[in-house]
Parts: structure tokens; sequence; C-alpha cells
């Protein structure tokens, strides 16, 4: 424990290069209370955690998606690198289908303490960079979601709602109906060519729904994006046990291209991707080798995690706390600045976001887009966003490439809220694959 001094000050550094606030961090730091709409989406607040995990238990690439009255767990982890333990909290919040809390009383969506602390954690062993693991499960013998739906997760730290850490969105299935879907080729002219059609149909022989076009709504995602996942369709047909989501383009998505990866479970040979290790004290420098830009390259299949990391250090008993952190720094070749807009790297490394922190650099002198990341071991999908000023939508497209061969995953999510209902149950959840996986 003898670096943390070293450390904070390299982190004071570190957080003035590339860990502004986000504009949603700009709002929580001016209104700190915890009904802020900014609370019920996915965030961190503190410039000190870092490799924040929300999983189903036994498979780390999995949505938090808990079924009711399962045995399942849903995991969160995280890492603070001050250097030393804090005291945490957390709390769980209902929320309606478009995440707004809902009119419900704690008492009434969970079994238990509404806030408890999070008692599981170790500290690193053997890292250049010392942090403390976190590690809760839900649910747990303190609480316990008892109602389907939406929900959100938020850490503070000392018990204040002043001091929010993070927060995570979980759901909760009540599996009372079918989906079924698949995914093809666009069919509509305007759409043809590189983009995935996503048609589903909802089966509820034993689920009563009266007015289908007002009680239930459909969130549709791609790998678990949140930025172009579509919340208004509406069913297209509607048969007497079933409801048939057919359209041509309200449920288009770009197919994209297989994610670029990187392998650093190793900090002593260079794996996949990866040009040069080098330990300049007090951490060690990834090195990528630098990308291009793939727009109007032909589709070349290859496996990937659709976004998402694994934590995992080689030859250790326990990657949570045995992995060490290093600064990666990844290079785009580009011969001229983009003037219209922002390039970040983005994937589940970025929490799914665009925002300062994950925000490329151009240098002039080597002609191409810059940006190092402090990131722990494992292995990593991760691509190039492009977002313009005009409109602030995140395109992976302009420079990734996009193709209707890639291997995405889909997920359906089934909401219904009836007349007399006071919340929105989550009757139906599935995952589609593109290519049948």
């Amino acid at each position: 424990m003898h670096h943390i001094s070293t450390i904070r000050i390299i982190f004071i550094l570190m957080a003035s290069l590339f860990c502004w606030p986000t504009a949603s961090e700009k709002n929580i730091q001016k209104n700190n209370n915890p009904d802020n709409e900014n609370l019920l989406t996915d965030q961190v607040y503190s410039d000190n955690i870092h490799t924040v995990q929300f999983y189903r238990e036994g498979w780390e690439f999995s949505q938090p998606v808990l079924f009711l009255g399962s045995d399942q767990h849903l995991v969160l982890k995280f890492d603070d690198l001050s250097g030393e333990a804090h005291t945490y909290s957390y709390t769980i919040k209902h929320c309606t289908a478009d995440w707004a809390p809902s009119n419900l009383i704690e008492s009434e969506y969970l079994d238990g303490f509404f806030e408890n602390s999070i008692d599981d954690y170790e500290y690193s062993v053997n890292t250049t960079i010392p942090y403390v693991n976190y590690l809760l499960r839900i649910p747990n013998d303190d609480v316990k979601p008892k109602l389907s739906g939406n929900y959100v997760l938020t850490v503070w730290r000392d018990y204040d709602h002043t001091k929010p850490v993070l927060s995570r969105r979980f759901f909760v299935v009540d599996q009372k109906v079918g989906v079924t879907g698949r995914v093809k080729a666009a069919t509509y002219d305007s759409y043809k060519g590189p983009n995935q059609e996503v048609d589903f149909e909802i089966q509820h022989p034993d689920f009563a729904i009266q007015n289908p076009r007002n009680e239930v709504k459909v969130l549709l995602m791609q790998n678990g994006r949140w930025d172009n996942a579509k919340t208004d369709l509406l069913p297209q047909f509607i048969r007497e046990n079933s409801l048939v989501y057919d359209y041509s383009e309200e449920n288009v998505f770009p197919g994209g291209n297989e994610f670029r990866n990187f392998d650093m479970k190793s900090l002593r040979v260079n794996g996949k991707g990866i040009a040069s290790i080098q330990y300049l004290s007090p951490l060690y420098h990834v090195t990528l080798y630098t990308d291009k830009d793939r727009h109007g390259q032909d589709y070349h299949f290859e496996n990937d995690l659709n976004g998402h990391y694994l934590v995992k250090r080689d030859n250790v008993t326990d990657s949570d706390v045995e992995s060490d952190y290093a600064m990666v720094h990844f290079s785009l070749d580009i011969q001229a600045p983009l003037t219209e807009g922002n390039i970040y790297v983005f994937g589940e490394l970025s929490g799914w976001q665009c925002s300062p922190s994950n925000q490329m650099v151009y240098s002039i002198e080597r002609k191409q887009y810059e940006l190092a990341l402090l990131l722990k071991q494992g292995f990593y999908d991760y691509e190039y966003a492009y977002v313009r000023n005009n409109d602030g939508k995140i395109d992976t497209s302009l420079l990734e490439g996009s193709h209707v061969e890639t291997e995405n995953n889909y997920q359906i999510f089934v909401y219904y809220r009836g007349i007399s209902s006071r919340f929105d149950q989550l009757i139906g959840y599935q995952v589609i694959n593109s290519a049948n996986r």
C-alpha cells in the first residue's frame, strides 16, 4: 500500500486529461436528488470507479435479466482505484417501462430492506495499481425483488444520497407470454443491403390482453445497446392469441460489423491485437496495432463477444483481484481530421456511451486519431463510433462499415399494463441471434 500517494497523483493527472464530467455527471453535481432522472440510467459518477460489470451469474456476457421465482442471481462487480476501502451501500428502485420511477412504495416491490451495505470486497494482490474489488449478488439475504419490471440499482458512498457512485439498470421477468422471431435481410428498398430486419411474434394463449395497442409495450435492443433501441413498436397484426410485429422499416437496424478485439490477459507477451507492452513506472502501457478504416471493405466473419469484455489474467487463481490495470493506447489511421463530429472508442468498455473519457484526439503529426484508456486485464471487444455535432447520434457504420451478414444478438422485452394495473409488468423476454447461433 506504500504506492497509494503516488497513484493518487497519477489519477488526478489522468482525470484532468480524459475523465472530464459528462453532461449527466454535471447534472448530478448540480442536483443530487436520488430521484433525479440521471440516476435511472447506466452511469458512473466517480473517477475512482472502474470496470463495472453487471450480469446474470454464470455468464459474464449476459444482460442483467432475472427471472421471477428462479434461483438465479445477478452479479455486480466494480473496482475502487482510490487504494482504500470505503463504505458503500445500495438501493433498488422500481421503474416504469419508460424508466421513470413507478408509483409503488418499496415494500410493494421488495422483500427486505430498501438500503443495504456492500460487505463483500477484497484488496488487489500483487498489482502495480492497488484497488479494492467489490462484489454484490441480487437477490440476497437482505433484499429480493418480488415484482416483475424494470429496476435501477444505485450505489452510494457512506450511505449519503448526495454521493452516488454508480447506477445500473436491470430487469425482472415474469414469463407469461412466448416470444419467437427471426432476423433477416431488410426487405424495404430503402434499407436493402447492409441492414437487418427483426420480425417477431408474441404468443399469449394463457394471458388475456384486451387492448394490445395500449396495454403492451416492447423494447427491442441490438447487443444490449441503449442508444439505438426501439421502444415505439406497435403490433402490426392482432390475432386471437398472438401479436405480430412484421414491419419492414420500424424494426430495422444497421448490421454493423464484427467487433475488433485485443487480448490483454498477459502483460508479459503480446496477445492478439497488441503491438507492444512497456512498463513505465508506475504502470504498464499497452499499445495496440494502428487500426484502419473498414468502411467499404468486404465482410469478414470473426468470432467476437458482440462488444463485451472478459476480465481475465492468465495463470492466476482469482482474476478479479489479481488482474492488473494498464494504460491501453488506441490509434486509428485517418489522413485528415473529421471536422463535423468526433470519434470514440466504443463498446461495453465505454459503457456503450460516447463521452469525453472515450473521445479520441487527432494527431496532425501522425495523421491518426488517438486515445489512452485505463483498462483491467482481459479480452476486449471494441469498435470506432462517429458522433456528428448536429444530431449527437452514434454511428458505427462510417468507420466500421455495415453488413447484413454480421452476427448480432437482439433482445426483446415485452411489458404489460392493464387498465387497472398500477405498474408495468415485464411478461416476456427473448434473445434472437442473427446467425441462429
